[in-house]
């Protein structure tokens, strides 16, 4: 059974690997979710399956290449661990590049993620794959 940090960790490496049935398999049967949908336009909340977080991945992985992850700050105070970090996509359709600053907090219970916030840049989101204009 991994402890928190090591969740933190295999979780990371994932999204770094862009392996969304490797994050899936770290998650309990249900994750009590809350995130953007992958183009920032809305959020989503409520609880996940593993194959609805599956599923949540591979539609962000479909969507941009991570071309840089950058983890700022892992604070973890046992079960639960906040992560502070950048990173660099580039939307697959335009090619355009868009940084993303984020936090992101995971609860885990008995090795498993059961909660997952995620606070990303939308609008740096949105307006990369073009959900959002931005006024100059």
């Amino acid at each position: 059974m991994y402890s928190t940090v090591e969740v933190v960790q295999v979780f990371l490496s994932r999204l770094a690997a862009q392996d969304a049935p490797g994050i899936a398999r770290l998650c309990a049967p249900t994750v009590e979710w809350e995130a953007p949908d992958p183009n920032g336009a809305r959020w989503m909340l409520g609880p996940r399956t593993r194959r609805e977080v599956e599923s949540q991945f591979l539609i962000l992985f479909a969507t941009f290449d991570l071309e840089q992850l950058s983890v700022r700050q892992v604070i973890v105070d046992g079960g639960d661990a906040a992560v502070v970090g950048w990173a660099r996509w580039r939307v697959r359709a335009t090619e355009e590049p868009v940084d993303v600053r984020f936090s992101a907090v995971l609860s885990v219970h008995l090795g498993e993620i059961e909660q997952y916030w995620q606070m990303p840049d939308t609008l740096a989101v949105a307006v990369a794959t073009g959900a959002a204009r931005a006024e100059g």
